[in-house]
């Protein structure tokens, strides 16, 4: 699915070395309000967020997940 994302004029660039799974959901360092310009797709990316947090949390419950 191809998305013509919709980025803010001066954008500042946002994130750390976390990596990104990090910076959208634990350490909160890319704020996509900051970043986007369309409240629809601010919206599509924070309920995205939303549902992949559950679903790991749903197989962290499970025992499901295994980290190296």
């Amino acid at each position: 699915m191809a998305i013509e994302w919709k980025f803010k004029d001066g954008a500042e660039p946002q994130g750390s070395s976390d990596g990104f799974w990090y910076d959208m959901t634990d350490g909160g360092y890319i704020a996509v309000d900051e970043a986007l310009a369309d409240d629809v797709q601010i919206a599509a990316v924070d309920h995205a967020v939303e549902v992949l947090q559950s679903f790991e949390a749903a197989m962290q419950k499970a025992g499901l997940i295994i980290e190296f």
